[in-house]
């Protein structure tokens, strides 16, 4: 089998439609296994068990919640590799490639090994999904590439995820609840907190931020249910300065004084690295080695790209971040708001899916937004940017609104100002770096 072929089986099997195998409904999506009434993991335990149980070999964070799970999972690997641990990072979505979601060491798998592990993988569960091949891939690999711990992300959810296979991880971390994929998760946040706190296993450690009682109160129920220990930090660090041209932020322990780098922009990251200092502290009593050099030099060496992530081309300034749901796209005016680019008339070029809720959405983006070209991103799911450039100028009449279907035309418009903000969907964020790149605007 070839990566061309790989991408090929993956992508067939890649879409929202909710199917039958015997008597188990199940949704298939890039990021995750969506359950349907009935689902199990059964399909993906029998896989692994004809693999010989990867999954059970390898020590692992598991990482859920709305958003910031890909910035926390990112940081973990970092922080364990500064520390000198071999580590593996599961992340969904993708960007650009495939091979970016299965990482040993920093380094992506290769094309050929990729094709190889699906070919193996197709042979032990012929009826997997798209997220659950992908899951089984990546713990095959982490178990056969010899990883000291591996840092596993979440699809959707937690509770019926694929990624819960896991027996019991090192530490289980839950970044945030807030509204998003209601129709799999629940349309209220306790129904959402409530599969997200799935993934705590019997005895295990829990983190997570100062939640609202409606999020936290399902979260100790299933912790007390479990014998096992969730504790909620408030940051323990604040912002004492931004490097906007680096793309970084300096923070301080708000107790010790502690310095830090941290390779991140965005206020919701003071979250995130709390969770990691904290989760750090919980490695160490598994035995794991990290000290504030490690903190220090894993925080500063982090690569996130699509989170408030700064280019420039050929003198514009590109923002690009994959706020896509109304929690994200908050945590992203909030940051827009304290920056220098505010200031700039920036261009926004903006494309969702139409599984999110667009209209809290727009509203956001209608009080920092006064330029707007909508764009289709580059997904069978994409919302008619024609219907989302209505709706915004009923939001902000007196805008300068266009649309452009072409990402490329529309990355072109939204340079017109010198700054442009590219928001939204991962697919519109991935397809304007593979843009970017090359350079060709």
């Amino acid at each position: 089998m070839t990566f061309k072929q790989a991408s090929e089986i993956l992508t067939a099997r890649n879409n929202f439609v909710k199917k039958d195998v015997g008597e188990t409904a199940y949704a298939v999506s890039t990021c995750g296994s969506i359950p349907g009434k009935g689902y199990r993991l059964e399909r993906v335990y029998a896989a692994l068990g004809k693999l010989g149980n990867p999954h059970e070999k390898i020590r692992a964070v598991h990482v859920t919640g709305t958003n910031g799970k890909g910035s926390v999972c990112a940081l973990f690997d970092s922080v364990l590799r500064a520390a000198g641990y071999r580590t593996g990072l599961f992340i969904s979505p993708h960007l650009s490639k495939l091979t970016e979601r299965i990482k040993i060491d920093g380094g992506e798998i290769s094309e050929n090994e990729f094709a190889a592990l699906l070919e193996e993988v197709l042979k032990a569960g012929p009826d997997l999904s798209f997220f659950e091949l992908l899951t089984c891939m990546a713990f095959l690999y982490f178990e056969r590439g010899g990883t000291d711990i591996a840092v596993i992300e979440v699809g959707i959810g937690g509770r019926f995820d694929a990624t819960n296979v896991l027996p019991r991880p090192e530490l289980a971390v839950i970044t945030s609840v807030d509204y998003d994929h209601e129709k799999y998760l629940g349309g209220e946040i306790k129904e959402i907190a409530g599969q997200k706190a799935g993934i705590i296993k019997r005895g295990g450690i829990c983190l997570a931020p100062l939640l609202p009682e409606a999020a936290r109160g399902p979260i100790l129920r299933e912790a007390a249910g479990m014998s096992a220990q969730a504790h909620f930090f408030a940051p323990v660090f604040e912002i004492t300065g931004h490097d906007w041209t680096r793309g970084l932020m300096k923070l301080r322990h708000k107790k010790t004084g502690m310095e830090l780098e941290l390779g991140l922009l965005g206020e919701a990251q003071v979250s995130n690295a709390t969770l990691v200092y904290e989760g750090a502290a919980v490695l160490a009593g598994s035995g794991f080695k990290i000290s504030g050099e490690h903190l220090a030099a894993g925080f500063a060496r982090v690569n996130w790209p699509g989170r408030f992530q700064i280019l420039n081309r050929g003198g514009v300034v590109y923002i690009l971040d994959g706020a896509h749901n109304p929690e994200a796209v908050r945590a992203f005016a909030a940051t827009f708001e304290k920056s220098p680019f505010k200031d700039k008339d920036a261009v926004f070029v903006a494309g969702f899916l139409n599984d999110k809720d667009h209209a809290a959405i727009l509203g956001t983006l209608a009080a920092c937004a006064a330029k707007a070209v909508f764009t289709r991103p580059p997904s069978p799911r994409a919302l008619d940017p024609y219907a989302l450039a209505d709706e915004f100028c009923g939001l902000r009449p007196g805008a300068e609104i266009e649309v452009q279907e072409d990402i490329e035309a529309a990355l072109a418009a939204g340079a017109r100002t010198g700054t442009a903000v590219v928001l939204g969907s991962f697919y519109l964020v991935g397809a304007a770096l593979e843009i970017l790149k090359k350079e060709r605007l």
